[in-house]
């Protein structure tokens, strides 16, 4: 009877493990960046978010209790050209005064190949949709690099409206390094 009982308990005490939350590691923000690749015209135009906030709390060997999130502020945009940013701040493209952030938030966080593919939902204006990252992850001295890109539809998040010239297709890279 005592084995039943020391091996229920080992059994419990080993999956509330495994479903503990992972504590979020502080953010390098200098080393990080949130940028996109886009199309226009046939040439590339290269820009991203200066102003985010992301918590990071993963640890490989606790998947299942770890989470990343992310909030963007639309008004940071960047592309380096002042009236190009100006008009992707307005109502077609992000429409920064009804909409100020952009979201994302895990729901899973897998192991795939040698890397990982966190799942979650990402919220652009009005439009939310579960997306897959697939994501390395480096160790450093002290913290941990996460890498990810993933290409999405700007038309699907009503980000502009469709073009000749501009291409849907919008290429996003996610680094974030914790400290």
């Amino acid at each position: 009877m005592k084995t039943v009982i020391y091996t229920l308990t080992l059994l419990m005490v080993l999956a509330c493990t495994a479903f503990a939350q992972v504590t979020p590691r502080p953010i390098d923000y200098a080393a990080s960046g949130i940028t996109f690749k886009i199309k226009n015209a046939g040439l590339n135009v290269d820009g991203g978010f200066k102003d985010y906030a992301a918590t990071v709390a993963v640890d490989t060997k606790n998947l299942a209790g770890s989470h990343i999130e992310c909030k963007i502020r639309t008004k940071s945009i960047s592309t380096g050209i002042n009236g190009r940013d100006n008009h992707l701040r307005k109502d077609d493209f992000f429409h920064i005064d009804k909409y100020p952030e952009i979201n994302f938030k895990s729901t899973a966080i897998k192991s795939q190949g040698t890397g990982y593919v966190v799942v979650g939902k990402l919220t652009i204006k009005d439009v939310t949709k579960e997306v897959s990252i697939p994501v390395s992850i480096t160790k450093t001295g002290t913290g941990e690099v996460h890498e990810g890109t993933l290409t999405i539809n700007r038309l699907d998040f009503h980000v502009g409206e469709d073009s000749w010239v501009m291409s849907d297709n919008v290429m996003i890279t996610i680094k974030i390094t914790t400290k």
